[in-house]
Formats: C-alpha cells, sequence, structure tokens
C-alpha cells in the first residue's frame, strides 16, 4: 500500500520504517523544513541512537504531495498540533482513507480526545475511518525491531482489523478492540502518572512509593473512565496498564524523565529544556484536571502534578497531601468515588 505518515519525530519515523520494512510504499510529511534537511541528509534521527531510515522513504514539508495516492494516513503529530494537522490535511486532499491516530492526549480547552478532534476537522464520513493506535511501544525499541504488542482501536471493527493487518509484523503485534474512550484516556492519562512517578523517584523515594502511584494512578484512570462510557477491561489492557507500566518505569519514557528532573529540584522550564523533546503529560495534566472537575471524578494524584507543575506546590508537600488524605477504602464502587 501507499501510506503517509505525518510527522517526522521519533515516533513517525519508527512506523514509517517498520512499515516499509513490511513492504509497503511510505512518505513522511514533516512541517519543519529545517527538520527535513537534516533528515535527508543524514538519513539519521538524532533522538533514535543508531538507526538509519531506509533510502526509499520520502521526506517532504509539501502535504498536498506527500497524500497524493495515499491508500492510508498515520498521523503521529503532538496531540496539541493534531487539530491544526488534520484541518490542512482536509484542504490539501485527505479523501477518506483510514486515519491512523497515534497522538496521546486531551486537547486544551475543549477537554476533546484525538479522534473526535480529528472527527470534526476531517470532515463529514470521517468518523467511521479513524482508527488509534495505542500501548507501550518506545519509538526506540521499535525502531530496533525489538518485540512490541500494541492496540488499534476503531469504531469501525473491520476498520481496526484492516489497520491491524497494515501493521502486524512477526515484531509487531497488534491487538483490535472498539473502545476508543477507554483507548484514549489510557493513552493521555498515563503520562500524567509517569511524571508523578519521575517525581517521586527524583526525591529519592523507592519502589514502594511508586508501585503506590501506578496501581491508585490506575484506580482514578478507571474511575473517570467508566463515567465517561469506557469499558473496564481497557484499562488492564495494553492501552492501559500496558502503557501505563511502560511509561512509569522506562529509561525511554520522556514524562518520567521530565518528573524525575522536578523531584531534584529543577523548575519546569527548565525539566522540558533538558529532556528536549515534547512532554505530552505536561501538556495533558491541566485538562485532564478539568475534565475531572466536569465529570465530578476525584483524580487526587492529578490533581496533585497539576498543584507542582502550574500552581509552586512543593513536590514534598504534594506527597504529604496525598499521603495524610482520609481513610478509604481500596475498592469503591461508585466511579466518583475515591
Amino acid at each position: 500500500m501507499q501510506i503517509t505518515v505525518l510527522s517526522a519525530g521519533t515516533w513517525g519515523i519508527s512506523l514509517a520504517a517498520l512499515l516499509h520494512h513490511k513492504g509497503h510504499s511510505v512518505r513522511v510529511w514533516e512541517f519543519a523544513q529545517s527538520v527535513v534537511d537534516e533528515l535527508l541528509r543524514t538519513r539519521r534521527h538524532p533522538k533514535l541512537a543508531d538507526f538509519e531510515i531506509p533510502g526509499p522513504i520520502a521526506i517532504d514539508t509539501d502535504l498536498r504531495a506527500m497524500l497524493a495516492g495515499a491508500e492510508a494516513v498515520v498521523c503521529a503529530v503532538p496531540a496539541a498540533h493534531l487539530r491544526a494537522t488534520c484541518k490542512r490535511a482536509r484542504a490539501e486532499g485527505y479523501a477518506g482513507q483510514p486515519f491512523v491516530i497515534c497522538s496521546k492526549g486531551i486537547e486544551q480547552g475543549t477537554l476533546d480526545l484525538m479522534h473526535e478532534v480529528a472527527a470534526q476537522e476531517l470532515g463529514a464520513g470521517a468518523r467511521s475511518h479513524i482508527v488509534l493506535l495505542s500501548g507501550p511501544s518506545h519509538a526506540e525499541e521499535v525502531s530496533r525491531g525489538l518485540p512490541t504488542a500494541v492496540t488499534v482501536a476503531g469504531e469501525s471493527l473491520a476498520e481496526a482489523e484492516a489497520v491491524q493487518a497494515l501493521f502486524m509484523t512477526p515484531r509487531f503485534r497488534v491487538y483490535t478492540q472498539t473502545d476508543l474512550v477507554g483507548v484514549e484516556l489510557g493513552a493521555a492519562l498515563k503520562n500524567v502518572i509517569a511524571i508523578a512517578c519521575g517525581i517521586s523517584d527524583g526525591l529519592g523515594f523507592g519502589d514502594n512509593a511508586k508501585a503506590g502511584l501506578v496501581t491508585r494512578g490506575l484506580a482514578e484512570i478507571l474511575r473517570l473512565g467508566l463515567v465517561m462510557g469506557a469499558r473496564a477491561e481497557t484499562f488492564y489492557g495494553l492501552a492501559g496498564m500496558g502503557d501505563l507500566v511502560v511509561t512509569c518505569m522506562s529509561r525511554h519514557s520522556r514524562n518520567w524523565k521530565f518528573g524525575s528532573l522536578i523531584g531534584q529540584g529543577r523548575n519546569s522550564e527548565q525539566a522540558l529544556a533538558e529532556v528536549g523533546m515534547v512532554v505530552e503529560g505536561y501538556y495533558t495534566v491541566q485538562a485532564a484536571e478539568a475534565l475531572a472537575r466536569r465529570e465530578a471524578v476525584e483524580m487526587p494524584i492529578t490533581e496533585a502534578v497539576a498543584a507542582v507543575l502550574f500552581k509552586g506546590l512543593k513536590p514534598l508537600e504534594a506527597v504529604s497531601g496525598l499521603m495524610l488524605r482520609d481513610p478509604k477504602s481500596e475498592l469503591v464502587r461508585d466511579p466518583r468515588g475515591s
């Protein structure tokens, strides 16, 4: 197939290479001409060590040319740029092909999920062609061909199965489902919990603290998901627990690294600069906090991270606030409980 990948970031380039090695014809669109020039000159991405971009993969800033003849579109732009990218793609020739969203986040202001943003901007009838790709899948490992398992979710199961066939390789296993809301919330909110885990590690706390954050983080993601109509089993799968664990534990995780730097005493600007790539959780946390308020769901870890990053709360004070909350039962049946 002829496939267009939107974004020459680490994830876009890694997926482009995977699709190329499977035998597809792949083009990559990138907004920044300076990035395109450097990638064409070196055939290497500076954040993917020892990885060479296959020669046949075209990389260009001309979106109309990159979309021409495309039988599927894979969108890996940062979440904050998804709306503008979809709007531009529609204007430059997107014509109802399968549209695979790999972005993970909640839009600021509207609180829309990524599939909702894309459906609004791609035009009438696009919604049934939108498929989410999510799960524990660091680009650094996918680019090296290390075994990875992900899930794809679509309103249309047939469309999800088509995308499954598009991506499936002996080293990249793809499952299918139809719970778009659950997959989106798991993908977006795990980044916030990963920042919390990074802060904990930066403060010098141990495995007990991090395990508690991961477990209670999953509980608050699940609560919000249930209120918003997601299925509970999604959060125990690849897009939920799988992605949460890898993002909270891995040395490749930008969100964990960012949180660790905050725990060590950097402010947000310093930590973002040191990470040097987009930290999706930083941009998601305020939207997540607003979404929790809208749905009347308690999300204390999310609220604590937001307070540290944007309200001047000291990390140690945030820890004390979480530990000294009123006693609770661990098993709360009411999803609006805590």
